[in-house]
């Protein structure tokens, strides 16, 4: 039986519609943990358009749900950072796409593969199926300050 593959799927929703401003909450709640994240990613084959970061709590989002919060951030020559505030305590994941063209979305190719670069945190990345959660999923403690790197995949 042939399987349409799940990467041509990656990141439908987690591309679309980034928001101008830095900092979008799509759902925020409050806490008294004043914990940090800092994504460091690399790896962009050029500086065009801008990096979209989206941060999810609940395996069952990610990667391609609307997630707790989106960054968008500029990209200077081959990097750029996403940094995620006033995080409680808990497990994480992040997926993030080079948006090259800034039109809010990740494009494809004919075939339905990105074109754009694409990653998610502890840089478990397929070339035919989704990242799992369980692999990219990371944990904060209550006030915690963590930098995690991702590479893109193009």
């Amino acid at each position: 039986m042939y399987r349409r593959p799940a990467i041509l799927c990656f990141f439908s929703a987690c591309a679309l519609g980034f928001p101008s401003d830095s900092l979008a909450p799509l759902a925020a709640a409050a806490t008294d943990s004043n914990a940090m994240l800092r994504l460091d990613v690399s790896g962009f084959r050029n500086a065009s358009g801008a990096l979209g970061c989206r941060l999810f709590t609940q395996p069952s989002d990610f990667p391609d749900g609307e997630g707790m919060m989106t960054v968008r951030a500029t990209i200077a020559g081959d990097r750029a950072n996403c940094t995620f505030g006033r995080l409680a305590a808990g497990d994480y994941a992040v997926a993030v796409v080079h948006d090259e063209n800034d039109n809010g979305r990740l494009d494809r190719n004919a075939l339905g593969v990105p074109s754009e670069g694409y990653g998610v945190t502890n840089n478990h990345t397929y070339a035919l199926s989704l990242p799992k959660w369980d692999e990219s999923k990371f944990s904060l403690v209550k006030n915690e300050r963590a930098v995690m790197r991702v590479k893109l995949r193009y």
